[in-house]
């Protein structure tokens, strides 16, 4: 009934490792010896814990419109997510099987990314309108792009088929299956029954009004916060400031200046510019001059332009947003008399 689990305790080395058919971790079942709740345990995966999907698991599947799942990366670094179609927008393709689409998102792709590193799955599927029981489901998960779900053919759903064959914003980008390794119950006693709403959605719109995307008011949050603070800002300190040591043209101005200056300088300027002085100090007035003057005054602009180059081509290599460059590039556009 159990998935063979090879526990690997740290003070045994794996070939001497004892064998279990217990499903789990060897953490749960060391804290469950822990804590005493071993024999409660045992009943719980005796009782309610497969490895393969029920025929009822596979019908309260059917019926659902949302699930939670987490992934995480070959380093362990963890994401939780949700998805979210009509009711039976996961398919059970049998017992050991499961897919479900992948719509037009944000483009992220972090769960997708993590399962190209990683291909350890979590998945619940909570029944908040009806039964308010919730179903566990673990396993290993792939990508799968239309032309390969259809080797499937014999085992998909019509209504797969059809949503592959579709047009528009309804049609799948393309596809995830589970190979089930655990499926157990999540009981319902503290799950809240909620009542179902109308609500008309917008599928694969990008209009920021019908996202909300803004509902936690991030973008009064300044920049030199977004893109992580004093590590950020020494990071591109560092690189922006090689940049302009090893360029021959700028070589006559920055000969002049003391390198921990040059470093201080070039920091204070990235952090007047990205919001790090709140937003009671405000950008100089001119933010161009105020550069020359945190590089060296005397720099033409011609000069400045290629020291701008350099911030520019910094800024990208180390991923600070597009439109984020482009705002800053656009405020040091302005020319003096020098």
């Amino acid at each position: 009934m159990f998935r063979l689990f090879k526990a690997k305790p740290k003070t045994m080395p794996p070939s001497v490792a004892p064998l279990t058919l217990l499903p789990g971790s060897e953490g749960e079942h060391f804290l469950q010896q822990k804590y005493g709740t071993t024999q409660r345990a045992l009943r719980f995966y005796d009782k309610q814990v497969l490895n393969y999907l029920s025929p009822v698991m596979k019908e309260f599947i059917g019926r659902q419109e949302v699930l939670f799942i987490a992934t995480s990366d070959k380093h362990g670094d963890c994401d939780c997510s949700f998805r979210f179609g009509k009711p039976g927008f996961v398919k059970a393709l049998n017992d050991n099987y499961l897919v479900y689409p992948e719509y037009r998102g944000n483009g992220v792709m972090a769960s997708q990314g993590n399962i190209t590193e990683n291909p350890h799955i979590g998945m619940i599927f909570v029944d908040f309108f009806a039964s308010t029981v919730g179903l566990h489901v673990n396993g290993k998960a792939k990508i799968v792009e239309h032309e390969d779900l259809l080797k499937f053919r014999k085992e998909l759903p019509q209504d797969v088929v059809d949503e592959m064959n579709s047009e528009g914003k309804h049609r799948p980008e393309r596809w995830i299956m589970v190979e089930i390794e655990e499926a157990y119950i999540h009981c319902s006693k503290h799950v809240p029954l909620l009542k179902k709403a109308e609500k008309d959605i917008a599928w694969g719109t990008d209009d920021e009004g019908l996202k909300r995307s803004d509902f936690f008011a991030l973008q009064d949050i300044p920049l030199y916060q977004r893109i992580g603070g004093e590590p950020a800002i020494q990071a591109i300190t560092e690189v922006v400031t090689r940049k302009l040591l090893l360029d021959e043209k700028l070589r006559p101005f920055l000969d002049e200046i003391n390198l921990q200056t040059l470093l201080d300088r070039q920091k204070h300027f990235l952090k007047t510019a990205f919001g790090a002085y709140g937003a009671e100090q405000g950008l100089p007035e001119n933010l161009r001059e105020f550069y020359r003057q945190q590089t060296n005054a005397r720099m033409s602009d011609g000069v400045m332009d290629i020291v701008l180059g350099h911030l520019n081509k910094t800024l990208v290599g180390l991923d600070v947003p597009e439109h984020e460059i482009t705002k800053l590039m656009n405020k040091l556009e302005g020319k003096s008399a020098i």
